[in-house]
């Protein structure tokens, strides 16, 4: 007698793996027990049509909530998960960290590519380029930040930073600069050479990774 095929997310996962599985397979085992009852099914679909798979990773319970079949409980059961998930892939920069790679920028604001409004944070590092904090500067619309010299500035030269990196966010999700973010890039290199705080770098950084001025050759360290 043949081996009846799997038939529900659970017992294709038990049997071929979750890599096997599709996204809504995937994600129904997660919204609850009886993943091959439709209302699971059903819900699952339903989640990925309203959102796409990256941006239900970094959606709050709050968020995640608004859409049809998805509680409380199948809500925090997602956002427990994609948490658990990035916490095993990857690891943001601890203090002490030398932090000079745009790529380590990136991994420690990377959930700032997912904010709905446009931020600008600083990133404060000692003599050696090892991580001391990050601040948040300033929060816009969701195409604007105005920020002044002055203001990205401030924390850097009350606590002695050595150097600094600038980091701000495109909610659009292209991480590409524009005008504007040239200019004010200019502006706050001539503002740090002033007071004497290194600038190290300007990140962007978006849904579609990030841009650093350095590495672009805009920008020489």
């Amino acid at each position: 007698m043949k081996n009846e095929a799997p038939t529900t997310a659970h017992e294709r996962l038990d049997q071929l793996g979750a890599r096997a599985l599709s996204d809504a397979e995937l994600v129904a085992v997660l919204l609850g027990p009886f993943s091959g009852s439709n209302s699971v099914r059903d819900a699952a679909l339903h989640l990925l049509d309203e959102r796409p798979l990256s941006e239900i990773a970094w959606a709050s319970a709050d968020e995640l909530r608004q859409v049809q079949g998805i509680g409380p409980a199948r809500a925090a059961a997602l956002v427990a998960a994609f948490e658990l998930g990035r916490r095993g892939a990857w690891s943001a920069p601890k203090r002490g960290e030398r932090i000079l790679d745009p790529s380590r920028v990136y991994e420690l604001l990377r959930p700032l590519a997912y904010a709905e409004r446009e931020e600008f944070h600083v990133i404060l590092l000692d003599v050696r380029g090892r991580l001391l904090k990050s601040v948040k500067v300033a929060e816009g619309s969701i195409s604007q930040c105005p920020v002044s010299p002055r203001d990205a500035l401030r924390e850097p030269v009350r606590i002695g930073a050595h150097g600094v990196v600038f980091v701000h966010n495109h909610p659009s999700g292209d991480p590409a600069p524009s005008a504007e973010d040239a200019d004010l890039t200019d502006r706050l290199r001539a503002a740090s050479e002033l007071v004497g705080v290194l600038a190290r770098d300007h990140v962007i950084v978006a849904t579609g990774g990030y841009y650093s001025f350095v590495e672009a050759g805009r920008w020489r360290r």
